[in-house]
């Protein structure tokens, strides 16, 4: 007979295999009842910032900041805004590739990591632009330079990077 070399754990384990998040939405608006909106719950500052802040209180170790092109609050201002208002939850703030110049998005990823003082995730999303359309093929390599630009901007005195799309030679330290 074949051995497995798959190992069998037991259904209800002590091991932490799962972990429940939390969504706070800041684009459009949060519902008390699936699809019914509610004007007292659309996207604002307040509202937005309780919902982290009761996650925080309740013991949530993350919540999503999501994007969005509809006007509600925007991710890294308002990510910033709520780091200082919080004090264990982790923030993972969904950024955009395109919207903002990789050198610039360098920046305000690594400020708003400092404020946070380590509870900065990121979750690079790759889309297109409104009035752009772009097939998927020069989405991901938009994405990819990006990605590359900011390890780049995050790890060296200088970006020298040369790609197809973004040619950027700056330094980053004085």
């Amino acid at each position: 007979m074949k051995q497995s070399t798959f190992e069998m754990l037991d259904v209800r384990t002590p091991q932490r295999l799962a972990e429940v998040g939390w969504f706070d939405d800041l684009c459009g608006g949060d519902t008390e009842f699936l699809g019914v909106l509610d004007n007292d719950r659309r996207s604002n500052y307040t509202h937005n910032l309780d919902i982290i802040q009761t996650a925080d209180n309740l013991g949530y170790r993350n919540i999503l900041l999501p994007t969005s092109y509809m006007v509600g609050q925007e991710v890294i201002p308002f990510a910033a805004a709520a780091a200082v208002q919080t004090k264990n939850i982790n923030l993972l703030a969904a950024i955009r590739t395109g919207e903002i110049h990789p050198p610039m998005l360098a920046r305000h990823i690594a400020t708003l990591d400092h404020i946070l003082k380590g509870r900065l995730t990121i979750n690079i999303i790759n889309s297109d632009l409104p009035g752009v359309k772009e097939d998927g093929e020069m989405r991901y390599k938009r994405c990819s330079e990006v990605i590359e630009i900011l390890k780049q901007a995050w790890s060296q005195d200088e970006i020298d990077y040369q790609g197809e799309i973004y040619k950027i030679k700056l330094k980053t330290t004085d």
